[in-house]
């Protein structure tokens, strides 16, 4: 899952982006609302955890404008605890509100409620054939049996998932879960791919020639 953080105090952000990546998420961070709201707008997140209070234009601001634009899940963090405060916040057309100081796993845990709510596409339990892929416990069984799916390997099923019925680049592929690491050999991506049809099924996963692949519920 790819989050943009917009927040000005480096140390909060430092923190949420190293607590963040031990579980897998990738974090992309802005400092000030405009850069944010540029990076909101341009690239294309799960989720946004936005500061209220923001250097250059304000964050209850910034989320009107992507709210504007595009439906991302969009939690904003502030250290102001007000009823007002929080009535702007959702009235600007926040998802969720969670006041500073806070826990790292409770934040997490808003997280993926608030996805729960708003794609509950990309959570629901998927079926195909004799297999059960579970996205939120990450969990995949066949003929009833547990299959064991290495992390980045699940990583990229649940973003074919997440884009199903729709042709994914496999620029795009490295780009989400390696960050598009320059270092990658891209050639590594077509044994991934590989061992994930192993794993499930030939036909899950369709290879567009010269472009990427399509996951497909569709046993045509």
């Amino acid at each position: 899952m790819k989050v943009l953080l917009i927040e000005d105090n480096r140390e909060i952000s430092k923190n949420i982006k190293r607590y963040m990546e031990l579980d897998a998420w990738t974090i992309d961070i802005a400092f000030d609302g405009q850069t944010g709201l540029d990076m909101a707008l341009w690239e294309e997140y799960d989720i946004v955890l936005l500061d209220g209070m923001l250097p250059v234009l304000d964050g209850f601001e910034v989320c009107k404008k992507i709210r504007e634009k595009k439906d991302t899940p969009i939690i904003i963090i502030t250290a102001r605890d007000e009823t007002t405060d929080t009535i702007i916040g959702l009235e600007s057309g926040a998802d969720d509100y969670l006041v500073k100081p806070f826990d790292l796993k409770e934040l997490e845990t808003r997280m993926f409620a608030v996805l729960r709510r708003t794609k509950k596409k990309a959570f629901k339990e998927i079926v195909y054939k004799n297999i059960i892929i579970d996205l939120q416990k990450r969990t995949v069984r066949k003929d009833g049996e547990i299959v064991h799916i290495p992390l980045k390997e699940f990583l990229i099923l649940e973003y074919l998932i997440t884009n199903e019925g729709v042709a994914v680049s496999r620029t795009d592929i490295i780009d989400r879960i390696w960050g598009g690491e320059a270092l990658f050999e891209s050639d590594k991506l077509d044994v991934y791919i590989s061992n994930l049809r192993k794993k499930l099924s030939p036909d899950i996963i369709r290879t567009i020639k010269g472009y990427g692949y399509v996951f497909s519920l569709s046993e045509t």
